[in-house]
């Protein structure tokens, strides 16, 4: 990557910096999972409550998606990625210093502010690039989403077992440093703000919401997205107490939808150009139901195995890595001067889907019901995204 002179930035981003935008944000969500258990012991509170650091950051992280994405469309993608970086930075040092629990989670959730680099990063690919172009490249970005949670866990109890839980802290600083560094000299402004007022700014979220394109797509990738938390909610069940796993199993076995979705993405990299969106949608929705149906099929006959049942999840998130990048292309392709309006406003609600199928996950699950109920929640996620995707096809053609 060559360097760009930080005051005379004005060329677009190259893919590195966005697939470490996007990388650091997934990063964000999972690298501390192992540290929990001491975190909650050392500052003295319960599993139960050390957990809200996770549906906390969530939930904020939708609600600043709705907020950030309109500030990028009114002042410019370059000072909404640093104003939110430079706040993650000093959130993570925050949350590695303090020694109270109050003040630490004030800093995690301030750490949410970094979801603006995975929405922002669509956006300006939606920005440099025609839809074809842009779904391609949007799906090899997506592969640094699939590679993160791969390592994310595994690197996080690396550090928890060598440095403790607050190396993972000064982790995330220096993602944040190294994030704020490559805005400044790599990201040029791919949509200089247009100061639009407040008014006009609810008014885009009104074209963006009475969009049929808009809300055909988006509930294309929250199916996915929920599918996705089922799966992260159900597995600790399923794997432990149906197949009696390992806790270093269960971890390989939470890795599946990550490989697959990595694989996916790939494709996704290199038959979007060619392919027709719509089509990409459907096959990618079709290719996920595969393994939730076989793996129903061998539970009720009482035939599988763990090794085979976690195999065929990797479908799941095969299909979300053909489908993703299309959804997303088609959901902020509303209008162009709304990209990054609709990229926030699409991410919030898919991530408020995926936090409630991960709660009614969690809620339904038990331990005589696990293995065959966590299949048919998994698939009633995929026919809905399925159905979708056969909606937000029809849209494009009527669209074209």
């Amino acid at each position: 990557m060559s360097v760009k002179s930080p005051s005379k930035c004005r060329t677009p981003p190259t893919r590195a910096t966005l697939i470490i935008m996007t990388a650091g944000s997934v990063l964000t969500l999972n690298l501390f999972l192992p540290s929990l258990p001491s975190m909650a012991a050392e500052f003295g509170v319960s599993y139960g409550v050390i957990s809200f650091s996770i549906a906390g950051y969530l939930f904020l992280s939708a609600v600043l998606a709705i907020i950030l994405g309109p500030l990028a469309d009114r002042y410019g993608r370059r000072p909404i990625l640093l104003c939110s970086f430079s706040i993650f930075t000093l959130a993570s040092v925050g949350a590695a210093l303090t020694e109270n629990f109050t003040f630490f989670l004030i800093f995690r959730m301030l750490q949410a502010v970094c979801a603006a680099g995975s929405s922002l990063s669509r956006a300006i690919v939606r920005d440099m690039y025609p839809p074809g172009r842009g779904t391609s490249v949007l799906g090899y970005i997506a592969m640094a989403m699939a590679v993160a949670p791969m390592i994310g866990p595994l690197l996080g109890g690396l550090l928890e077992e060598t440095l403790g839980w607050r190396s993972v802290f000064w982790v995330f600083a220096i993602l944040g440093m190294l994030s704020v560094l490559l805005i400044w000299i790599d990201l040029g402004e791919t949509v200089p703000g247009k100061g639009s007022s407040f008014d006009q700014q609810l008014a885009a979220y009104r074209v963006v919401l009475l969009s049929h394109m808009f809300w055909s797509h988006t509930m294309v990738i929250g199916f996915s997205i929920a599918a996705f938390f089922v799966f992260l909610a159900g597995v600790p069940l399923v794997a432990s107490a149906h197949f009696d796993l390992t806790p270093s199993r269960v971890g390989m076995a939470l890795g599946s939808i990550a490989m697959g979705f990595f694989v996916g993405s790939f494709i996704a990299g290199r038959l979007s150009e060619r392919s027709p969106p719509g089509l990409m949608m459907i096959w990618g929705r079709r290719v996920a139901m595969i393994g939730p149906i076989c793996a129903l099929v061998l539970v009720l006959m009482n035939l599988e195995t763990s090794v085979v049942f976690f195999l065929l999840m990797a479908s799941l998130g095969l299909g979300n890595g053909i489908a993703l990048p299309s959804a997303n292309t088609g959901a902020m392709s509303v209008r162009p001067d709304l990209a990054a309006s609709a990229s926030g406003l699409s991410a919030a609600i898919a991530t408020a889907m995926g936090a409630i199928a991960s709660a009614v996950t969690g809620a339904v699950l038990t331990l005589e019901n696990g293995a065959w109920l966590f299949c048919v929640l998994l698939l009633l996620a995929c026919i809905g995204a399925l159905g979708f995707a056969h909606i937000a096809a029809q849209a494009l053609k009527e669209a074209a």
